[in-house]
């Protein structure tokens, strides 16, 4: 293939349908709408790497150059105690939402030409600006997996969790049967609350959704106030407003409780929720919110995966999900970056103690590394 290879700062240079024509279900942190939503960070340097093939865009790598980072989740440190050496990284593939790629069409020979040529020219603007090379942070195995074979190095980092449900009952049903009993009682109690239950987009609540977000996050010991919500939520209402749905629960109009979630392909993506403790009524507010209505709206609306993100792993298997591994990738300019193979081998084994391949899928569990 002869491509041709540009480099942008900005997405408005870019069509939202030749951008998303490449993302796949898996892809919503990377989709158009998404990245426009990070965009104007003053600690940030944007690059978007594109490669088209007589006039068509067949491949994307959104490529990071980050001087102050607000989120320990992207904190350098987690890739430098992965790897060997230290050093400045430019950080591609996503930069929040503990989810990376590339975006990439056509078959398998012509996805690696447009890979190498992304990477190339990745690397050329990591060397131009004094960094080692490039590093994915939170890549699931597909994309571990193409990056491995053009050399890069690869460290497990944690698991994110997705379930599948083809409706209430099925999902009911593959449920143990404590875990469903239990499940049910959960259910009756919420509906026993007799809440205002509503499904809205995005720009008819997000104002008053950060400030019960902002509630859940100090309760976990976050500096977030409703402000800085506001400046996270504000972009995702103009750019997202369409794949957006928040489930909101109110008591005498009032809004108590919501939940953020996005429609991409055939994937609902968990975002975040929040409430109002002083008002809420015990009854099991947060699992509704965040596994019970949204199964039931993708049995609605056709939707296949319900995506749930990193952290609170055992909760979320418990509850039906499976666990997929998330790595972090490095492909240096020089070759020189290393992963220890006992560093890798010990996480994966560590996860695997713990489940079985019930919960740990075998095609994303067993890799070459």
């Amino acid at each position: 293939m002869d491509l041709d290879i540009s480099v942008t700062q900005g997405l408005d240079e870019v069509g939202q349908p030749d951008w998303d024509r490449l993302a796949t279900a898996d892809d919503f942190y990377l989709s158009y709408g998404w990245l426009r939503t990070l965009e104007g960070d003053p600690y940030v340097s944007d690059h978007y790497v594109l490669t088209y093939d007589d006039g068509a865009l067949v491949g994307a790598l959104p490529i990071y150059d980050i001087r102050v980072e607000g989120s320990s989740f992207y904190a350098p440190r987690r890739h430098r105690q992965a790897l060997t050496g230290g050093g400045r990284w430019l950080l591609a593939g996503g930069r929040r939402a503990h989810h990376s790629g590339i975006l990439l069409s056509g078959d398998e020979r012509e996805r690696r030409s447009a890979l190498r040529a992304l990477l190339a020219a990745g690397l050329r603007l990591a060397a131009e600006r004094d960094a080692r090379g490039l590093v994915w942070m939170f890549a699931p195995t597909r994309v571990a997996r193409w990056l491995h074979a053009e050399g890069g190095s690869v460290a497990f980092d944690t698991v994110e969790a997705c379930l599948t449900a083809d409706g209430w009952d099925r999902y009911l049903a593959g449920l143990g049967g404590r875990r469903r009993k239990s499940t049910m009682r959960e259910r009756r109690r919420f509906e026993q609350a007799a809440y205002e239950l509503a499904e809205q987009p995005l720009s008819e609540c997000w104002q008053a959704l950060a400030t019960l977000v902002a509630n859940l996050q100090q309760k976990y010991g976050y500096r977030t106030t409703p402000e800085s919500m506001r400046r996270v939520l504000g972009p995702q209402a103009e750019f997202l407003d369409d794949e957006s749905v928040a489930f909101t629960v109110r008591r005498e109009g009032q809004l108590v409780a919501g939940a953020l979630q996005y429609r991409f392909g055939d994937t609902l993506y968990a975002r975040m929720i929040g409430f109002d403790y002083a008002r809420l009524a015990n009854a099991y507010e947060y699992f509704n919110l965040s596994y019970y209505l949204p199964v039931q709206y993708m049995e609605r609306t056709r939707l296949r995966r319900l995506h749930l993100g990193i952290e609170s792993a055992r909760v979320k298997a418990e509850r039906g999900a499976r666990l997929h591994p998330l790595w972090t990738v490095a492909v240096p300019c020089d070759g020189s970056a290393r992963v220890p193979a006992e560093h890798c081998a010990a996480g994966r084994r560590a996860w695997r103690e713990r489940y079985d391949e019930r919960v740990l899928p075998a095609e994303d569990w067993d890799v070459p590394w």
